[in-house]
């Protein structure tokens, strides 16, 4: 009896009965009582989201509008570029060199000269063999040159040249320079402000055939050939969109004939060339790689009187965008 109720406990000095628990077991006693949501405290907040990291170039993904061909080539690829003609960066400047293009010349392999024809055609481009945009381009009379026959006294030249594609028309007018005659050869070669003969205000975006017509005068009386002109370019000057002393352009094409038709009508000066050329806007793209082509006239024995060998250099320069839509 005194064995099994010093096991039970023992007693204190007030009589109570302590009892000995083990420790592990009032653990696992204490967590059971407090329930099954004991371990969670509802007073922490809850964790934070991570934001993605920023786009990185090098990443492999093309976050636009962040990233683009030109600020992550690595993520975006290569910008598409214009495989058939120059940057429009720069472009206004003349080129430094040209290549001669002798399919738009007058004066055919066989030596016919032509006075209206068309030439191009064989350098067209169809829409999708490109990546370039509408081509912007600028002629310019890049040199005259005229031989004038034996005892011919000198004399002065001035030329009216106009250019249209349907929508929009430029007028150029040289004043008049005295040439020489007894079979010299005189060069006359054009300051760029005075020689442009399409896109005077600006390379001009071309789309269509550009018809070029090619007038050139001598004339002996240079004071009445310089009447004449400043009655055109009054004429020029109340219609045109843009003008500057020596070339005009405008908005519509009919302007043209009654502007130059009546200021010319009443001239007796020699015409010296008449040509009339249409480019083919197939070859449009072609041109703004720096090409030149020759408007040749020539009459008579120039070992004799009252001859001439006039040649014009036309040049053309321009450049393109890149294309992008799909027409």
């Amino acid at each position: 009896m005194l064995v099994a109720a010093l096991l039970a406990g023992c007693a204190g000095s007030d009589g109570a009965v302590v009892e000995t628990i083990d420790a592990a077991v009032a653990d696992d006693a204490a967590v059971a009582d407090a329930g099954p949501d004991a371990g969670f405290d509802a007073g922490a907040p809850d964790a934070p989201d991570v934001p993605p990291p920023p786009p990185r170039c090098g990443d492999g993904v093309c976050a636009r509008p962040m990233e683009d061909c030109m600020s992550c080539p690595l993520d975006c690829n290569r910008c598409p570029t214009c495989d058939m003609a120059p940057s429009c960066t720069g472009a206004l400047a003349i080129p430094t060199a040209s290549t001669a293009l002798p399919v738009c010349n007058n004066t055919t392999a066989s030596g016919e000269q032509r006075t209206n024809y068309a030439c191009g055609t064989e350098l067209g481009m169809t829409p999708g063999a490109t990546t370039c945009a509408d081509p912007q381009l600028r002629f310019r009379v890049k040199e005259i040159s005229i031989r004038r026959g034996w005892f011919d006294i000198p004399r002065n030249l001035y030329c009216v040249i106009s250019a249209e594609d349907g929508r929009h028309s430029e007028l150029l007018l040289t004043t008049p320079r005295e040439v020489a005659g007894n079979q010299n050869t005189t060069r006359i070669n054009l300051p760029l402000g005075q020689s442009v003969a399409w896109g005077q205000s600006d390379l001009y975006r071309s789309i269509s055939n550009i018809t070029i017509s090619y007038s050139c005068f001598l004339t002996a009386n240079a004071g009445a050939a310089q009447r004449a002109l400043m009655e055109i370019a009054g004429r020029a000057a109340m219609v045109s969109q843009h003008a500057d002393g020596y070339g005009w352009v405008f908005g519509t094409v009919a302007v043209l004939g009654t502007i130059i038709g009546s200021s010319l009508s009443g001239i007796s000066d020699t015409q010296v060339l008449d040509v009339q050329q249409t480019i083919s806007a197939g070859a449009l793209l072609n041109l703004t790689n720096g090409r030149t082509w020759e408007i040749r006239s020539q009459h008579g024995n120039i070992n004799l009187s009252g001859a001439w060998d006039l040649r014009l250099t036309m040049e053309s320069w321009g450049c393109a965008g890149v294309r992008t839509t799909v027409r």
